[in-house]
């Protein structure tokens, strides 16, 4: 697993995680939910987005298959629709046979290096 670290801009995304809270930005001016790397609202202009944990649930969009070079098994990426709105990509776990529109629930792995991992696996 490749280890992730955080860079300042997602500062915030990992504090929540480290307490197993999924967090996406909302807007303060309309409420409008948005993925973790938006920087404004596209909806009404304003810049001023706050990160606030959803809960987590979300059906599956769409995926593709990642082959690792060498040993190692097959993964599943994907992108995900929150039940709030926002579209956001991460890794499937205990997922053997996608389909389109399956329920799912966010979760985070934790390895020995780095921040918690974001994946979603059947709710």
């Amino acid at each position: 697993m490749t280890t992730i670290r955080r860079d300042g801009f997602t500062d915030a995304f990992f504090d929540h995680a480290r307490r197993g809270d999924l967090a996406v930005k909302r807007c303060a001016e309309c409420a409008h939910w948005h993925a973790p790397e938006a920087t404004g609202c596209h909806r009404c202009g304003s810049e001023t987005l706050t990160w606030t944990p959803v809960a987590g649930d979300a059906v599956l969009i769409t995926w593709a298959k990642v082959h690792p070079r060498g040993e190692g098994e097959v993964q599943h990426i994907a992108y995900v629709e929150l039940a709030e709105g926002p579209w956001l990509h991460a890794a499937l776990d205990g997922v053997d046979a996608p389909v389109e529109g399956l329920p799912l629930r966010a979760a985070f792995v934790r390895p020995e290096e780095g921040e918690p991992v974001l994946v979603f696996r059947p709710a």
